[in-house]
């Protein structure tokens, strides 16, 4: 097994090298003014953010407090106009009590179940851990109808707002807001854009490498009286999945949903499969204002009260969208002055009597400089009454370049 890890180490550096490589050798655009401006062919920005972060309970002495560095940088090369190479990487630098009380910090952030290994941990210390990770090495080839995707990439599927059954190469943490690219997987992407625009077929093929499982799915796309509605079929790992997804309106108001069934290949007779199912709608008001809802049903879920963390620390996956079996979520924003954003987010699982409180507040402090306030508090029942079980305030300070 060993030997398989520092292979797949040796090859994911190999291939970022190269990567690095090529990039180098683009040359910029130069600009002359006696000559009109020339195509770009090479394309690069990113982001840094400061987030401090502070987690309690109830219980006294329970405070616990951190601190982490995020910092993105995207490059893209253009050699020709059907051609187009990106590299993405992801660099956190982490430290405080959380890492110094936390067992295992480390491997809980060196996550990579992609095919290449890209990622890694720099530095690893009672009090400071450094990750690194390239979660977009792709190159993408486009030519009339067709388009082809090789590498790290991120195939979403997803037609809904929050939830998502029909994601299954990339199904991600609502509540992992600080990721808005959302994770990849190593993958052979082949779309297929059919004569009248409005319709497609699209075929994946993504390999796990630390649990050699595989994903293979094909997906149609097409318009039906207003609605663009999408269906797939494919194996899931150790299932086979059918999905079904639809995109439209009810008068003003946004109607969506997804729903997903994943049968086990092993006993496919004599097993009762997974369904993962949502189905939500949305408006926006006059004044700024936006409302939404949404259910979602997982009959992998449980209806019991579980501990706060299991909200971000659960391995999702298109079958598994939230721990709990029924989950209620309202959502409500507006833009208050071209410069103030504020967001609620509720989430109430009847079974379990779990309630979560999700605010976002928002703030363009200068250009490019954006300070947001997110405030998670998590209620559920505890000896036999109805408590607050764990809360997370977050301050982030984010430049883009």
């Amino acid at each position: 097994m060993r030997r398989i890890v520092l292979h797949r180490q040796v090859a994911g550096r190999t291939i970022l090298l190269i990567a690095f490589s090529l990039l180098a050798l683009y040359p910029l655009s130069a600009q002359n003014d006696s000559l009109p401006e020339e195509p770009r062919r090479f394309f690069f920005k990113g982001y840094l953010k400061d987030l401090q972060t502070a987690t309690f309970t109830p219980e006294e002495g329970s405070l616990l407090t951190g601190n982490f560095l995020h910092n993105r940088l995207n490059f893209r090369g253009q050699p020709t106009s059907a051609l187009t190479f990106r590299l993405e990487v992801r660099t956190r630098l982490f430290w405080g009590e959380d890492v110094k009380v936390t067992p295992g910090f480390a491997e809980q952030v060196d996550y990579e179940n992609g095919w290449m290994d890209l990622s890694w941990i720099v530095v690893d210390d009672s009090a400071v851990v450094l990750h690194t990770i390239a979660d977009r090495l792709l190159l993408n080839w486009r030519r009339g109808p067709w388009d082809v995707t090789v590498g790290r990439q991120r195939i979403n599927w997803g037609m809904s707002t929050a939830w998502n059954p029909n994601d299954l190469f990339n199904a991600y943490n609502f509540f992992d807001f600080d990721y808005e690219e959302r994770p990849g997987s190593d993958a052979i992407r082949l779309r297929y854009r059919l004569k009248n625009g409005m319709s497609g077929l699209e075929a994946a093929f993504s390999r796990q490498q630390a649990d050699s499982t595989a994903i293979a799915a094909l997906l149609y796309r097409f318009n039906h009286r207003g609605y663009d509605v999408q269906a797939l079929a494919g194996l899931y790992r150790q299932d086979v999945a059918l999905g079904l997804g639809w995109a439209g309106s009810i008068g003003d108001a946004g109607f969506r949903g997804e729903a997903t069934y994943f049968q086990p290949t092993a006993s496919f007779w004599d097993t009762v499969g997974v369904l993962s199912f949502t189905v939500g709608a949305d408006y926006s008001f006059a004044g700024g204002w936006y409302a939404g809802a949404s259910f979602l049903y997982g009959s992998a879920g449980v209806d019991d009260a579980l501990p706060p963390n299991r909200f971000y620390n659960q391995e999702l996956s298109a079958k598994l969208l939230m721990p709990y079996r029924y989950n209620f979520l309202t959502q409500t924003s507006r833009q208050w002055t071209p410069l103030f954003y504020t967001q609620l987010n509720l989430v109430y699982s009847p079974g379990a009597d779990a309630f979560l409180v999700f605010p976002v507040l928002t703030y363009s402090v200068a250009n490019n400089w954006d300070a947001d306030l997110v405030v998670q508090s998590f209620f559920a029942p505890l000896d036999g009454h109805f408590k607050n079980r764990g809360n997370a305030l977050i301050f982030r300070l984010r430049w883009g370049f």
